[in-house]
Protein backbone atom coordinates (compact mmCIF):
# COMPACT_ATOMS: atom_id res chain seq x y z
CA UNK A 1 0.00 0.00 0.00
CA UNK A 2 2.73 2.11 0.86
CA UNK A 3 4.63 1.59 -2.34
CA UNK A 4 1.71 2.58 -4.62
CA UNK A 5 1.22 5.56 -2.72
CA UNK A 6 4.72 6.48 -3.11
CA UNK A 7 3.77 5.28 -7.08
CA UNK A 8 1.11 7.97 -7.25
CA UNK A 9 2.87 10.94 -5.84
CA UNK A 10 5.92 10.14 -8.08
CA UNK A 11 2.92 10.20 -10.99
CA UNK A 12 1.27 13.51 -9.73
CA UNK A 13 4.59 15.31 -9.47
CA UNK A 14 5.63 14.21 -12.95
CA UNK A 15 2.77 15.55 -14.68
CA UNK A 16 2.62 18.83 -12.80
CA UNK A 17 5.87 19.36 -13.97
CA UNK A 18 5.04 19.05 -17.41
CA UNK A 19 2.21 20.99 -17.01
CA UNK A 20 4.89 23.78 -15.58
CA UNK A 21 6.66 23.45 -18.38
CA UNK A 22 4.45 24.02 -21.06
CA UNK A 23 3.11 27.12 -19.04
CA UNK A 24 6.82 28.44 -18.24
CA UNK A 25 7.49 28.03 -22.09
CA UNK A 26 4.16 30.39 -22.78
CA UNK A 27 5.43 32.59 -20.25
CA UNK A 28 8.96 33.04 -21.58
CA UNK A 29 7.43 33.46 -25.51
CA UNK A 30 8.13 37.18 -26.66
CA UNK A 31 5.63 38.63 -28.67
CA UNK A 32 8.43 38.42 -31.35
CA UNK A 33 8.09 34.31 -30.97
CA UNK A 34 4.17 34.40 -30.78
CA UNK A 35 3.47 36.59 -33.79
CA UNK A 36 6.14 33.95 -35.45
CA UNK A 37 4.79 31.10 -34.82
CA UNK A 38 1.09 32.48 -35.66
CA UNK A 39 1.80 34.06 -38.53
CA UNK A 40 4.53 32.48 -40.29
CA UNK A 41 4.34 29.00 -42.21
CA UNK A 42 6.90 26.76 -44.76
CA UNK A 43 6.40 28.46 -48.24
CA UNK A 44 6.30 24.85 -49.19
CA UNK A 45 3.00 24.28 -47.45
CA UNK A 46 1.36 27.78 -48.21
CA UNK A 47 -1.87 28.40 -50.32
CA UNK A 48 -2.69 31.59 -49.67
CA UNK A 49 -6.50 30.10 -48.04
CA UNK A 50 -5.82 32.26 -45.37
CA UNK A 51 -5.22 35.50 -46.66
CA UNK A 52 -7.11 38.47 -44.67
CA UNK A 53 -7.59 41.94 -45.10
CA UNK A 54 -7.96 44.72 -42.77
CA UNK A 55 -11.04 44.80 -41.48
CA UNK A 56 -12.61 42.08 -43.77
CA UNK A 57 -13.73 39.88 -41.02
CA UNK A 58 -17.29 40.29 -41.39
CA UNK A 59 -17.68 40.27 -45.20
CA UNK A 60 -15.43 37.59 -45.37
CA UNK A 61 -18.25 34.76 -44.40
CA UNK A 62 -20.40 35.98 -47.19
CA UNK A 63 -17.61 35.91 -49.77
CA UNK A 64 -17.40 32.15 -48.91
CA UNK A 65 -21.17 31.81 -49.06
CA UNK A 66 -21.91 33.55 -51.95
CA UNK A 67 -18.40 32.25 -54.12
CA UNK A 68 -20.36 30.31 -56.92
CA UNK A 69 -21.93 34.18 -57.46
CA UNK A 70 -19.63 36.54 -56.87
CA UNK A 71 -17.55 34.26 -59.82
CA UNK A 72 -19.98 34.03 -62.29
CA UNK A 73 -20.65 37.85 -61.94
CA UNK A 74 -16.59 38.63 -62.34
CA UNK A 75 -15.90 35.95 -65.48
CA UNK A 76 -18.74 38.44 -67.17
CA UNK A 77 -17.67 41.15 -65.71
CA UNK A 78 -14.05 40.86 -67.04
CA UNK A 79 -15.27 39.48 -70.75
CA UNK A 80 -17.60 42.80 -71.55
CA UNK A 81 -14.94 45.35 -70.01
CA UNK A 82 -11.89 43.79 -70.85
CA UNK A 83 -12.49 41.11 -73.65
CA UNK A 84 -10.27 38.44 -71.22
CA UNK A 85 -11.92 35.20 -69.68
CA UNK A 86 -10.89 34.62 -66.24
CA UNK A 87 -10.56 31.98 -63.57
CA UNK A 88 -11.85 33.70 -60.21
CA UNK A 89 -9.90 31.49 -57.55
CA UNK A 90 -10.44 33.14 -54.80
CA UNK A 91 -12.55 35.84 -52.91
CA UNK A 92 -11.80 37.15 -49.32
CA UNK A 93 -14.02 40.01 -47.53
CA UNK A 94 -12.49 43.54 -47.20
CA UNK A 95 -13.57 46.63 -45.20
CA UNK A 96 -16.02 47.65 -47.75
CA UNK A 97 -16.69 45.13 -49.82
CA UNK A 98 -14.85 41.66 -51.23
CA UNK A 99 -11.56 41.33 -52.51
CA UNK A 100 -12.04 39.36 -55.92
CA UNK A 101 -8.71 37.27 -57.17
CA UNK A 102 -8.45 36.56 -61.16
CA UNK A 103 -6.29 34.97 -63.69
CA UNK A 104 -6.02 35.12 -67.03
CA UNK A 105 -4.82 31.60 -68.19
CA UNK A 106 -4.77 32.23 -71.89
CA UNK A 107 -2.42 35.21 -73.16
CA UNK A 108 -1.88 37.96 -72.37
CA UNK A 109 -1.61 36.03 -68.68
CA UNK A 110 -1.84 37.87 -65.68
CA UNK A 111 -3.82 37.98 -62.32
CA UNK A 112 -5.65 40.71 -60.97
CA UNK A 113 -8.60 41.51 -58.78
CA UNK A 114 -12.01 43.31 -58.83
CA UNK A 115 -14.51 44.64 -56.20
CA UNK A 116 -17.39 43.19 -55.45
CA UNK A 117 -19.80 45.89 -53.41
CA UNK A 118 -21.59 44.03 -50.12
CA UNK A 119 -23.88 44.76 -47.54
CA UNK A 120 -23.19 43.28 -44.39
CA UNK A 121 -25.71 43.69 -42.36
CA UNK A 122 -28.65 42.24 -44.91
CA UNK A 123 -25.66 39.63 -46.42
CA UNK A 124 -26.13 40.84 -49.72
CA UNK A 125 -23.85 41.49 -52.55
CA UNK A 126 -24.29 43.56 -55.49
CA UNK A 127 -23.01 41.57 -59.21
CA UNK A 128 -24.12 44.78 -61.54
CA UNK A 129 -21.56 46.93 -59.32
CA UNK A 130 -18.59 45.06 -59.52
CA UNK A 131 -15.76 47.51 -59.96
CA UNK A 132 -11.95 47.82 -60.35
CA UNK A 133 -8.90 50.06 -59.12
CA UNK A 134 -8.22 52.59 -62.02
CA UNK A 135 -5.85 51.34 -64.29
CA UNK A 136 -5.11 48.07 -61.95
CA UNK A 137 -6.52 45.64 -65.15
CA UNK A 138 -5.60 47.33 -68.03
CA UNK A 139 -1.65 47.78 -66.37
CA UNK A 140 -1.67 43.70 -65.75
CA UNK A 141 -3.13 43.48 -69.32
CA UNK A 142 -0.17 45.04 -70.62
CA UNK A 143 2.30 43.35 -68.34
CA UNK A 144 1.45 40.11 -70.19
CA UNK A 145 1.25 41.74 -73.63
CA UNK A 146 4.85 42.59 -73.12
CA UNK A 147 5.65 39.18 -72.18
CA UNK A 148 3.75 38.44 -75.07
CA UNK A 149 6.22 40.63 -77.41
CA UNK A 150 9.50 39.18 -75.24
CA UNK A 151 8.42 35.86 -75.39
CA UNK A 152 11.84 34.36 -75.79
CA UNK A 153 13.66 36.54 -73.17
CA UNK A 154 11.03 35.93 -70.68
CA UNK A 155 11.32 31.52 -71.84
CA UNK A 156 14.94 32.08 -71.22
CA UNK A 157 14.32 33.90 -67.66
CA UNK A 158 11.76 31.26 -66.59
CA UNK A 159 14.48 28.43 -68.10
CA UNK A 160 16.90 30.38 -65.95
CA UNK A 161 15.54 29.84 -62.89
CA UNK A 162 13.89 26.06 -63.28
CA UNK A 163 17.71 25.52 -63.25
CA UNK A 164 18.72 27.63 -60.65
CA UNK A 165 16.37 25.66 -58.52
CA UNK A 166 18.00 22.21 -59.16
CA UNK A 167 21.13 23.28 -58.64
CA UNK A 168 20.80 25.45 -55.09
CA UNK A 169 18.30 24.36 -51.93
CA UNK A 170 15.84 27.38 -53.45
CA UNK A 171 12.04 27.83 -54.21
CA UNK A 172 9.52 29.52 -55.54
CA UNK A 173 5.92 30.92 -54.25
CA UNK A 174 3.36 27.69 -55.14
CA UNK A 175 1.31 28.22 -57.72
CA UNK A 176 -1.67 28.03 -55.93
CA UNK A 177 -0.64 30.45 -53.78
CA UNK A 178 -0.16 32.63 -56.51
CA UNK A 179 -3.84 32.48 -57.66
CA UNK A 180 -5.00 32.42 -54.22
CA UNK A 181 -3.62 35.79 -53.29
CA UNK A 182 -1.30 37.23 -56.25
CA UNK A 183 -3.14 40.67 -57.99
CA UNK A 184 0.34 41.92 -59.06
CA UNK A 185 -0.06 41.53 -63.12
CA UNK A 186 2.01 38.84 -64.83
CA UNK A 187 3.36 36.51 -61.62
CA UNK A 188 5.39 33.43 -61.95
CA UNK A 189 6.64 31.24 -58.57
CA UNK A 190 9.73 33.41 -58.73
CA UNK A 191 8.90 37.23 -59.88
CA UNK A 192 6.47 39.61 -61.44
CA UNK A 193 6.51 42.68 -63.28
CA UNK A 194 5.62 46.22 -62.83
CA UNK A 195 4.98 48.35 -65.84
CA UNK A 196 3.63 51.55 -63.99
CA UNK A 197 6.50 53.69 -65.65
CA UNK A 198 5.94 52.55 -69.31
CA UNK A 199 3.12 55.23 -70.13
CA UNK A 200 4.46 56.41 -73.41
CA UNK A 201 4.59 52.55 -74.69
CA UNK A 202 0.97 51.26 -73.05
CA UNK A 203 -1.39 52.76 -76.31
CA UNK A 204 1.11 50.99 -78.51
CA UNK A 205 0.41 47.28 -76.90
CA UNK A 206 -3.55 48.04 -75.33
CA UNK A 207 -5.06 49.53 -78.02
CA UNK A 208 -4.21 46.49 -80.52
CA UNK A 209 -5.43 44.07 -78.31
CA UNK A 210 -8.85 45.53 -77.19
CA UNK A 211 -9.05 45.87 -81.17
CA UNK A 212 -8.48 42.15 -81.33
CA UNK A 213 -8.64 40.00 -78.14
CA UNK A 214 -6.94 37.01 -80.25
CA UNK A 215 -4.38 39.26 -81.60
CA UNK A 216 -0.75 37.25 -81.68
CA UNK A 217 2.64 37.75 -80.81
CA UNK A 218 3.77 38.31 -83.86
CA UNK A 219 1.26 40.60 -84.66
CA UNK A 220 1.61 42.25 -81.65
CA UNK A 221 5.72 42.92 -82.04
CA UNK A 222 4.56 45.13 -85.18
CA UNK A 223 3.32 47.37 -82.55
CA UNK A 224 5.91 47.71 -80.46
CA UNK A 225 9.68 48.11 -80.79
CA UNK A 226 11.62 46.33 -77.99
CA UNK A 227 14.84 47.87 -78.47
CA UNK A 228 12.71 51.64 -77.93
CA UNK A 229 12.10 51.10 -74.03
CA UNK A 230 13.94 52.46 -71.15
CA UNK A 231 14.91 49.54 -68.88
CA UNK A 232 14.82 52.20 -65.94
CA UNK A 233 10.79 52.36 -66.61
CA UNK A 234 10.41 48.33 -66.46
CA UNK A 235 10.66 46.91 -63.16
CA UNK A 236 11.35 43.08 -62.77
CA UNK A 237 10.86 41.61 -58.86
CA UNK A 238 12.59 38.59 -57.91
CA UNK A 239 11.89 36.44 -54.79
CA UNK A 240 13.42 33.08 -54.39
CA UNK A 241 13.14 31.49 -50.95
CA UNK A 242 15.03 28.56 -49.22
CA UNK A 243 13.83 25.04 -49.71
CA UNK A 244 14.33 23.76 -46.49
CA UNK A 245 12.61 24.37 -43.12
CA UNK A 246 14.69 26.59 -40.40
CA UNK A 247 17.08 27.19 -42.85
CA UNK A 248 18.76 31.02 -43.27
CA UNK A 249 19.23 33.14 -46.71
CA UNK A 250 22.48 31.61 -47.85
CA UNK A 251 24.80 34.57 -49.22
CA UNK A 252 26.29 32.40 -51.34
CA UNK A 253 23.49 31.40 -53.21
CA UNK A 254 22.52 35.30 -53.12
CA UNK A 255 25.79 36.54 -54.59
CA UNK A 256 25.73 33.28 -57.86
CA UNK A 257 22.07 34.76 -58.27
CA UNK A 258 23.05 38.59 -58.53
CA UNK A 259 25.88 37.51 -60.51
CA UNK A 260 23.75 35.77 -62.93
CA UNK A 261 20.99 38.81 -63.18
CA UNK A 262 23.50 41.19 -63.76
CA UNK A 263 25.69 39.68 -66.24
CA UNK A 264 23.86 37.15 -68.48
CA UNK A 265 22.36 38.60 -71.56
CA UNK A 266 19.73 37.21 -72.32
CA UNK A 267 17.02 37.91 -70.15
CA UNK A 268 14.86 41.13 -70.53
CA UNK A 269 16.64 44.80 -70.43
CA UNK A 270 14.64 46.17 -67.44
CA UNK A 271 15.39 47.38 -63.69
CA UNK A 272 16.01 44.42 -61.57
CA UNK A 273 15.10 43.57 -57.46
CA UNK A 274 16.33 40.84 -56.15
CA UNK A 275 15.16 38.87 -52.80
CA UNK A 276 15.91 36.01 -51.14
CA UNK A 277 14.43 35.21 -48.16
CA UNK A 278 14.66 32.14 -45.56
CA UNK A 279 11.85 29.46 -45.83
CA UNK A 280 8.81 31.04 -43.83
CA UNK A 281 6.20 33.38 -45.46
CA UNK A 282 3.09 35.44 -43.58
CA UNK A 283 0.71 33.20 -44.15
CA UNK A 284 -2.32 36.73 -43.79
CA UNK A 285 -0.50 38.83 -46.13
CA UNK A 286 1.47 36.54 -48.49
CA UNK A 287 4.56 38.75 -47.99
CA UNK A 288 8.48 36.92 -47.56
CA UNK A 289 10.30 39.63 -46.41
CA UNK A 290 11.77 39.80 -42.82
CA UNK A 291 14.73 41.39 -41.05
CA UNK A 292 17.43 38.51 -42.31
CA UNK A 293 15.80 38.61 -46.36
CA UNK A 294 19.02 39.04 -48.36
CA UNK A 295 17.67 42.07 -51.09
CA UNK A 296 19.59 44.12 -53.55
CA UNK A 297 18.23 46.69 -55.84
CA UNK A 298 15.47 48.02 -53.90
CA UNK A 299 17.14 51.20 -53.32
CA UNK A 300 19.33 51.36 -56.75
CA UNK A 301 17.85 48.70 -58.90
CA UNK A 302 19.86 46.74 -61.38
CA UNK A 303 19.82 47.81 -64.63
CA UNK A 304 20.15 46.17 -67.87
CA UNK A 305 20.47 47.11 -70.46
Amino acid sequence: MKTKSIILAISLLVLIMIGGCEVMDEITETPEEKHAREAYVSVNDYTGEEKDLPDGQRNDPIAKEKFDEIAEATQKFFLEEYKTEVIVHNAVGAKHGIMVFVESPNEPKFHTFAMMPVDAIEEKIFPDDIWTVEMQVEQALYGGLLVMVMEEEFASLDQYFEEFKKNFPVTGLPQTAINNVKSSGYTTPYYFIQTMSMREEFDQLIEPYFDNPNISNRELKEYFDVSSYNPEDFSLVINLYMNEPNSEPDDVIFEQLLEDIKYLDVFPKGSYTVSLHDNNINKFSGMGHKDNTLIEGNIAPIIKN
